[in-house]
């Protein structure tokens, strides 16, 4: 679920009042994902601002766009117990995500063949960065007893994601059990590996 909390003309200053700096505004400005997680860092962030924009929902996890401009956007997420977003990427966005309040699980996500599979899991705790490279395909999950929040800067802002279904990995398959062969009145020997 996305919702702008902000109306679009304040988009622009909200970065700075929230994080204590300016989102850049011109996509050359930012030179590298590592660049957008070294300024994530360092930012000196309003706590008193952030809770006033915490908002969860029984519903389902609440996605809020905080600040925008042309090269990048800023979001805020909350995250009640066992919600979770579905398996996705981020229409060809690579971006940060700083864990300000809680824990979260991310799981990521691997092409094996023309399925997706599984590939690593990790757990961020409060302060944690998770890096999101324009390929990447993950799903979040709040897997604790408690609320968490995190924020999300993504270069450029995202035009859309795809959503995948993963492919659960096979179900175990068991050998059969050989076949009793009988070797007289009440015995019961296995066949000979041949």
């Amino acid at each position: 679920m996305r919702e702008s909390l902000i109306p679009e003309r304040e988009l622009h200053s909200m970065a700075h009042a929230l994080l204590g700096w300016q989102l850049p505004e011109r996509p050359e400005e930012i030179p590298s994902v590592a660049w957008l997680v070294e300024r994530l860092r360092s930012s000196t962030v309003d706590w008193r601002l952030l809770r006033e924009l915490v908002h969860f929902d029984a519903a389902g996890y609440t996605r809020r766009t905080v600040a925008r401009t042309p090269a990048c956007e800023l979001l805020l997420i909350s995250w009640l117990p066992g919600q979770a977003s579905c398996v996705h990427d981020h229409g060809g966005s690579g971006g940060v995500s700083w864990l300000v309040q809680g824990e979260l699980r991310e799981t990521r996500y691997a092409w094996a063949g023309d399925r997706l599979a599984p590939e690593t899991a990790v757990r961020a705790d409060e302060g944690d960065v998770l890096v999101e490279l324009s390929d990447t395909i993950h799903r979040i999950d709040n897997a604790s007893r408690h609320g968490a929040v995190s924020l999300h800067l993504y270069a450029p802002p995202m035009q859309g994601m795809t959503r995948y279904e993963p492919v659960r990995p096979p179900e175990l398959v068991r050998p059969r059990r050989p076949q009793a062969v009988s070797g007289g009145p009440g015995r019961r020997r296995r066949p000979r590996a041949t």
